[in-house]
């Protein structure tokens, strides 16, 4: 794992804070995750933070503990991260779509096709210039937390009701459920798609009875909330990685004994390219399981017609948010 050389700069911040707690003082952080835990674990962040929690406590001889509170039993992410500033939660991964409405140059990560695959994602944002410049741009808002680290929770793929899709052509007229950015309405709109914003605990009855026509999700969301019962069509476009981006309160860390908080920083950065692994694991086992299933259809798509159309919207997102770099950092990585 790769030593985080950038580590001195968050902890520079972090020592304004304070000393914090003696050292005798066992210090406990609340974690909040929408992820569901089970045995076996069917997400990537399930594996990731586990092992996050039993290393802190190895680095820490048992003075810094995390409890993770999984299944969003304390709130969605989207709620979660406000309650980090007011220190009613400590840390939470959340997810770009959410975040960028309080830091919008993270909406980059909305742009189609900017990952081929896992690999080439996990060495983007552990790319010492892009993550710490994702850093800087978080601790400048001012917003109470500070980003620690970047996972992954799947390979984004359409799944629609109507009919099976191999060609780009053939899901234009859809009526397809997005996610609340202007980045995704104006990447489906290009490919032809009627975009309409859904809430997510609404997609499989808005499939079901046709209020739309297809969304999209990773593999193990797809799997783990049934929606190929109502959408049976699979298609494998992996136009997107979702991202999961690591944040934890200003509260939170002044309250981490000094010399811990080293210890504490390095296990959370190393947590994301386990999760990103872990996600790419499960998500091959559970696509092999999805083919399996009874009226489901999986189909594979060739991706170059769909990187040639949003190519350019890449472009217009990473200049308008005035994260040139980071596009080129990511096409760097290629």
């Amino acid at each position: 794992m790769r030593v985080m050389r950038f580590l001195p700069v968050l902890l520079a911040a972090a020592a304004l804070f304070g000393a914090g707690p003696a050292a005798a003082e066992k210090v406990v952080l609340r974690m909040g995750t929408n992820d569901h835990f089970s045995d076996p674990p069917k997400t990537g962040g399930q594996v990731a933070f586990q092992w996050l929690q039993k290393t802190v406590a190895e680095r820490t001889n048992g003075e810094v503990e995390i409890k993770i509170y999984p299944g969003a039993q304390l709130g969605a992410e989207k709620d979660t991260v406000k309650m980090l500033k007011t220190g009613g939660i400590d840390i939470t991964p959340d997810s770009p779509g959410n975040l960028a409405a309080l830091v919008p140059e993270i909406g980059l990560f909305s742009a189609s096709y900017l990952f081929a695959n896992f690999e080439h994602y996990e060495k983007a944002v552990s790319d010492e210039r892009f993550f710490k410049r994702l850093q800087q741009i978080v601790r400048e808002r001012n917003l109470g937390y500070q980003l620690v680290g970047i996972g992954a929770t799947g390979s984004r793929n359409v799944y629609n009701r109507v009919r099976p899709v191999s060609k780009p052509g053939e899901l234009k007229g859809m009526k397809m459920r997005v996610m609340a950015s202007p980045i995704e309405f104006k990447v489906w709109s290009t490919l032809g798609m009627l975009p309409t914003t859904i809430a997510s605990t609404e997609i499989y009855s808005a499939l079901q009875s046709g209020v739309v026509d297809a969304s999209e999700s990773s593999v193990p969301y797809i799997v783990g909330n049934k929606y190929y019962e109502v959408a049976p069509y699979i298609t494998m476009t992996n136009h997107q990685i979702s991202g999961h981006i690591y944040l934890i309160g200003d509260k939170a860390l002044a309250k981490v004994p000094e010399k811990h908080r080293a210890a504490l920083l390095q296990a959370l950065y190393e947590t994301g390219p386990r999760q990103i692994r872990a996600t790419a694991e499960i998500s091959e086992r559970m696509l092999k399981d999805l083919r399996a299933k009874p009226k489901v259809q999986v189909s594979t798509v060739d991706p170059s017609a769909y990187i040639t159309q949003l190519r350019p919207i890449q472009d217009e997102v990473a200049r308008n948010l005035g994260v040139e770099d980071l596009l080129k950092i990511i096409r760097e990585h290629q």
